[in-house]
């Protein structure tokens, strides 16, 4: 689909980018640093707050695919044409959030943190095995925004940003492991006249980490780990505990914006409680499904383990 005159530009496109750098910053987290000349033309404008891009992994064997036009242009209904293709040569495309974009000597950077999942042998997880596996100079495709495609008329959520508080000055952010990158990007990026809560669940206590903030919001690290809690159990009992206080507290016009990322079922009943019982306002916040038990994916998108993925119409 081309757009028309009328209509701002498609702010997505592909980056050739290849591996430049490897840490592991945590027992289930690793970091990769990307490098590539296309970088020169990935941004949005301000902050990357919860930048979320996606990346083309290749398939084991296979070469890896291409995307878009000579520069890497996309157009609206990629993602549909993507899934479209024969699956043994397609690859994996898996979302990922910016942890830091960087201008170097070298040229500019992007990290990325990687959850190392551990997965019963026969199950597979293509982008945790990918990025346990990556060397320096591994070659993969990020899909993201193109700085000088966005305009004013284009929407945050178009560009992969869902982080929208609409002014408010308390805030709720709750996530497991696979949120921790977004819920580290975001409270670098508050300002000193916000407080609240942040509540990260993980799995050990030694993938707690240091994050700064100019807030006042207050961070709180739960780790399953040495108890052995059911995943997200953790995240609800704290946010039980705390949020009605906030909410009966919280003055007019003082409306608190949640933002929730994690397995599945447990951002449901996270937005059921704080919705239905807590009465924060759903306009006013975020639920997002990182990923479900059970599959291999993002979100309510997943596919069953050890199923042939299918196609279906949703750009997640």
């Amino acid at each position: 689909m081309t757009a028309n005159a009328d209509s701002p530009a498609y702010p997505l496109r592909a980056f050739d980018v290849e591996v430049r750098r490897i840490k592991d910053v945590g027992p289930h987290f690793r970091r990769i640093t990307f490098c590539g000349d296309a970088l020169d033309r990935f941004g949005v404008p301000g902050p990357t707050r919860d930048l979320r891009i996606k990346l083309l992994i290749p398939a084991a064997g296979q070469p890896l695919a291409r995307l878009g036009g000579p520069n890497g242009q996309l157009s609206r209904g990629w993602y549909q044409d993507w899934l479209k293709t024969e699956h043994s040569g397609r690859g994996f495309i898996r979302s990922y959030t910016v942890g830091a974009i960087r201008a170097t000597a070298k040229g500019r950077e992007i990290d990325v943190d990687f959850v190392i999942h551990r997965v019963p042998e026969g199950h597979g997880a293509p982008a945790s095995e990918w990025a346990a596996a990556a060397e320096i100079g591994t070659a993969v495709i990020i899909i993201g925004p193109e700085a000088s495609s966005i305009t004013s008329a284009t929407r945050l959520s178009e560009t992969g940003i869902r982080w929208e508080p609409q002014g408010a000055s308390q805030v709720l952010l709750a996530g497991d492991e696979t949120a921790v990158p977004a819920i580290s990007s975001i409270l670098e990026t508050l300002p000193a006249n916000v407080g609240g809560h942040a509540f990260l669940e993980v799995p050990d206590p030694e993938d707690f980490r240091t994050i700064s903030t100019e807030s006042s919001v207050r961070v709180t690290w739960l780790a399953r780990q040495p108890t052995h809690s059911p995943r997200g159990a953790l995240l609800d009992a704290a946010i039980r505990r705390t949020v009605p206080k906030t909410v009966s507290s919280a003055a007019p016009g003082r409306d608190i914006y949640a933002w929730v990322a994690a397995e599945a079922a447990t951002v449901k009943v996270l937005r059921r409680f704080l919705v239905h019982e807590a009465g924060l306002d759903p306009k006013r916040s975020e639920f997002r499904g990182y990923w479900s038990r059970g599959k291999a994916g993002s979100g309510i998108n997943g596919e069953p383990l050890g199923q042939e993925p299918q196609v279906r119409q949703s750009n997640r």
